[in-house]
């Protein structure tokens, strides 16, 4: 299922549920036709939004990176105020 707003993790959400095991850049690049630094990159930025979360041997998705898929929202900046003085 592609889903536009985060195509990498879109991509990624997709092969560990078809498969059941962590997905690497590698397993998703021909998916994506895109090269393999660049999603390895795509990856590292995922994780430090905790949209993906590192395990042996590869990546997971997260809950947060689940439900990002859902929101109607483009994958680009993206900004939550952390500020509980509202």
């Amino acid at each position: 299922m592609e889903r536009a707003n985060c195509p990498v993790l879109a991509a990624t959400v997709e092969y560990y549920d078809s498969t059941g095991g962590p997905v690497t850049p590698a397993a998703i690049t021909d998916t994506l036709d895109r090269d393999e630094a660049a999603v390895a990159t795509r990856f590292r930025q995922l994780v430090d939004c905790e949209l993906l979360a590192p395990v042996q041997d590869g990546y997971r998705p997260t809950v947060t990176g689940r439900e990002f898929l859902d929101l109607d929202v483009e994958c680009g900046p993206i900004i939550v105020d952390t500020d509980d003085s509202s």
